[in-house]
């Protein structure tokens, strides 16, 4: 994604890190588009989304983020640009087994946190251990990037299952990046009542624990797992670790269950996370527990106030021009 970038707008990396948004303003290929939270779902793991069949393409961006997060924001959702219009990384993620959208997302995270923070940004890590949450609060200290951003690039380093969360004041996601087999809370979730968060809520202080997990929203958890909360303004940032955790001299190595809950996937039509179980023998994707697949998805159709592309059931009608939620 980074040569596609630098082949089709040489130099750009540079400019987008100094200011992607006025930098992506001056581009006729997309357009970048504010519109209000309630605008944008929950299942991109960013709060923004593209919409392909504008002219250009459209960018959305939440307006209430903050102007470091709305650079991430812009720059994932350019990630979802170049993975559309470039036949070699449309084919990388098709060639997925499964959860393809989740592979998709990750990669366009990634994307976006190298454009803003390079390697020369980044301390080196000694030996094998894993970084802590302090680390996520300096690397956004030293940078013009945003918590989000830096959790992906922390997220890299950790050398072992675990995730790096971005929660607000209250323990709900805001963002969150996985390493390994561990999948990453969903956002808009909350993780208030975990041990570690729990503990950093009821203090309001930097906590460590040795026993703490991530909630999911299907009401599993994962395996027990080492972590580390850091107050970074009014958001908690979260390091949980199977193993080898930075801010402990000695951690043995866990024991028990092996393995963390099975990938979950996201029912666009319910609204709702699922376990896949069974794929559908014309599109071989999962099926949620309602029957709906990709294949659910072929009348999906454009609201004409928001350019959101959804199901149908997000009109009121089969006849109406705008989601209910436009609608309104």
């Amino acid at each position: 994604m980074l040569q596609l970038l630098e082949k089709r707008w040489p130099g750009a990396a540079g400019r987008l890190r100094a200011d992607a948004l006025i930098e992506l303003g001056t581009w006729p290929d997309v357009q970048v588009r504010r519109v209000p939270d309630e605008m944008i779902g929950t299942r991109c793991s960013v709060a923004g989304g593209y919409v392909h069949d504008t002219t250009p393409p459209t960018l959305t961006v939440t307006e209430s983020l903050s102007l470091r997060r709305r650079q991430f924001t812009a720059l994932h959702e350019l990630g979802h640009h170049l993975q559309k219009t470039d036949a070699r990384l449309a084919l990388a993620v098709r060639r997925q087994p499964a959860d393809r959208e989740t592979f998709e997302d990750a990669a366009c995270d990634v994307f976006a946190s190298l454009v803003l923070i390079s390697d020369e940004m980044l301390q080196p890590r000694p030996g094998s251990r894993s970084p802590s949450a302090s680390d996520v609060c300096s690397l956004f200290e030293r940078t013009q990037a945003s918590r989000a951003a830096c959790s992906v690039r922390i997220a890299q380093q950790l050398g072992t299952d675990g995730v790096v969360a971005v929660l607000d004041s209250a323990g709900i996601v805001s963002f969150a990046a996985a390493h390994g087999e561990v999948y990453p809370p969903a956002r808009g979730w909350s993780q208030a009542h975990t041990p570690l968060v729990r503990a950093a809520l009821h203090r309001h202080a930097n906590v460590q624990v040795d026993d703490t997990y991530v909630q999911y929203r299907s009401g599993s958890t994962s395996i027990r797992l080492y972590g580390d909360a850091a107050w970074s303004g009014d958001y908690l940032i979260t390091v949980a670790v199977l193993d080898r955790p930075g801010w402990k001299p000695f951690a043995p190595p866990r024991t028990g269950p092996g393995g963390f809950v099975s990938r979950q996937e996201f029912c666009e039509v319910c609204e709702e996370q699922f376990l896949p179980t069974e794929n559908c023998p014309k599109c071989r994707n999962s099926r949620c527990p309602a029957g709906h697949c990709a294949c659910t998805h072929a009348a999906d159709r454009q609201c004409e106030r928001c350019f959101l592309t959804l199901h149908p059931n997000r009109f009121a009608s089969p006849t109406a021009r705008m989601c209910k939620e436009c609608a309104e």
